[in-house]
């Protein structure tokens, strides 16, 4: 992969960088299958600043790509990851599942399940990273923490956690960064609010359908960069930076990234 990238590509850069901030939600996941090395990678050469993806594990404790409680969406086979060991899940095709629609067939003749050490071996310093934590197994959760810190991810990712994980996290590594994300519509409440600030959180993932221009003004308050779920459009994600979005997630990071570099989508002042 081409690594010269034109843009910053650590948090604080990003942070502090007045530009429009694109998250490819599972990488490129409308033209690609969702959480896999390919998703990524092209996401990245689609320009995105973050690539999200999720976390669940295996029988044998292994951090794997997975949004979903099963596998059976997005592979052929059919149960819970943490049923599978892993070079179990390793014989599956992760390719039934792009442009919203499971396939018949698979897109590629065999795609298999990345681990979370993977992709942090191939783009590790090509992107920032949102990791959702969907990890149930503490064994499991705390090999992610360690391959945080051993891929040196300090400033290169976050994880985002419900808040009854931040103590256990902290507890085995204070210095990784989380974006703490209560339910759907409790996100922008001011008490959670103050709880990101507070756990020195500097990105938050409100969602759109209940996001105003008093919204983002609580965000942009507390110092707080707010990255919305979701917009897979121009029309959405204008409007969502005339509310005071910094940054939004996407499906279409081919769609939303060209809009972005040539100024269609900027952020906005709310003075």
């Amino acid at each position: 992969m081409n690594r010269n990238f034109q843009h910053p590509t650590t948090l604080t850069e990003l942070y502090n960088d007045r530009r429009f901030l694109l998250t490819a939600h599972r990488g490129a996941s409308f033209e690609y299958p969702e959480n896999t090395g390919i998703a990524m990678q092209k996401a990245i050469e689609a320009g995105a600043d973050f690539i999200e993806f999720d976390l669940r594990s295996t029988a044998d404790h292994v951090p794997v790509l997975l949004h979903d409680t099963t596998i059976d969406r997005t592979s052929d086979g059919k149960g819970r990851p943490e049923n599978f060991l892993m070079n179990e899940l390793r014989q599956l095709n992760f390719s039934y599942f792009v442009h919203f629609e499971r396939l018949e067939k698979p897109l590629y003749e065999h795609l298999p399940i990345p681990t979370f050490e993977e992709i942090l071996q191939e783009f590790q310093g090509c992107v920032c990273m949102n990791i959702q934590i969907n990890i149930e197994d503490d064994i499991a959760m705390a090999e992610a923490c360690r391959l945080f810190s051993r891929y040196s991810m300090y400033d290169f990712a976050y994880l985002t956690v419900s808040p009854d994980r931040i103590g256990f996290i902290r507890s085995i590594d204070s210095k990784i960064e989380l974006c703490i994300t209560p339910g759907w519509l409790e996100r922008t409440h001011p008490e959670n609010l103050d709880l990101c600030a507070a756990s020195g959180c500097r990105f938050v993932q409100p969602v759109a359908k209940v996001c105003d221009r008093d919204t983002f003004a609580a965000i942009r308050e507390r110092k707080l960069r707010g990255n919305v779920f979701l917009a897979d459009d121009q029309e959405s994600a204008s409007a969502l930076t005339l509310l005071g979005a910094e940054g939004v997630f996407t499906n279409k990071i081919e769609l939303l990234s060209p809009l972005r570099n040539s100024g269609k989508l900027t952020i906005v002042n709310l003075d």
